[in-house]
């Protein structure tokens, strides 16, 4: 079982959505310049390189120092999983406001109960499925149907929130047997060959500015990934969800520093309903008999 540690998920939750907000505040000035494939590859590159070393220092300080795993196929899921919702991610960032590409990310939490039933076939009651509704309803009052339910950007955006729960859900049963940083190292390993292929038809140089650019969306990107896991170890799924959404305010504070308009009130209601709607719904799932925790966390 995972014990609940809510000051140090708190600062982690709230550390990871500061780190998430400044990789997408830097994905969406870089992809002015550059394509989402070249991104989301350096990425990658540097938050390997920027980790391994510190992978390596933990490891060694550890009483046991082993890097064999067990849970490989977990890795490969996650891995797939987290770049497919990575390129989904940037190319929301690039085309649309940054508060509704982080908001259609976090729709995650409302996916959950979705990619549960599809994975094992797990069965939810009417209440879980009801909290789903208000969220999407959230979802909805946000991009303003009338405006761009339609919008290929707006769809991407929504794919980042599944891929994202399936992600998820493979990092959640890692953590039982696997630390936060080899969860971590051996995603960013696998990760990189996978995005370097992409690259291929579109590569192109980089200026020291760009590199700077990538340097800076790898370290922020390295370290929200590791806040995220170390708080997902110390809380519940339902807590953690809930605090993850103050990446909302960072991303419309940035907006309206941009000049953008500032949120009205019917964007606040839609974000009040997807909290409610996420929440609700882990909180059902995890009171239910076979809980998503047990779920999340069996071998």
């Amino acid at each position: 079982m995972h014990k609940d540690h809510m000051g140090l998920a708190i600062l982690y939750s709230l550390l990871a959505a500061f780190f998430y907000t400044t990789m997408g505040v830097l994905v969406k000035v870089s992809e002015q310049t550059l394509p989402n494939e070249v991104v989301v590859f350096y990425r990658q590159l540097f938050s390997l390189l920027l980790f391994t070393p510190v992978f390596f220092i933990k490891m060694n300080m550890g009483r046991k120092k082993s890097y064999h795993t067990r849970r490989f196929p977990l890795y490969l899921v996650r891995a797939f999983s987290s770049l497919a919702a990575t390129y989904c991610l940037f190319y929301a960032i690039a085309k649309l406001p940054l508060v509704d590409a982080i908001l259609l990310s976090y729709t995650r939490p409302l996916f959950l109960p979705i990619v549960a039933y599809l994975w094992r076939g797990k069965r939810w009651s009417k209440n879980v499925w009801f909290g789903l509704i208000i969220g999407f309803l959230g979802v909805l009052l946000i991009l303003k149907p009338t405006e761009r339910v339609f919008d290929t950007a707006t769809l991407v955006g929504l794919a980042a929130g599944l891929f994202g729960a399936i992600a998820f859900i493979s990092i959640r049963r890692m953590t039982k047997t696997e630390s936060s940083e080899k969860i971590l190292f051996y995603y960013l390993l696998l990760s990189l060959p996978i995005t370097a292929l992409p690259v291929v038809g579109v590569w192109q140089k980089l200026n020291m500015q760009q590199v700077w650019m990538m340097l800076g969306i790898g370290f922020v990107a390295t370290f929200y990934q590791l806040m995220m896991t170390k708080a997902y170890q110390r809380a519940k799924a339902y807590k953690v969800a809930s605090l993850l959404y103050s990446t909302v305010i960072f991303a419309a504070i940035f907006d309206w520093w941009m000049g953008k308009q500032f949120l009205d009130y019917v964007s606040v209601i839609g974000i009040i309903l997807i909290l409610i709607g996420s929440v609700f719904s882990l909180i059902k799932m995890s009171k239910e008999k076979k809980s998503s925790a047990e779920f999340l966390d069996k071998n």
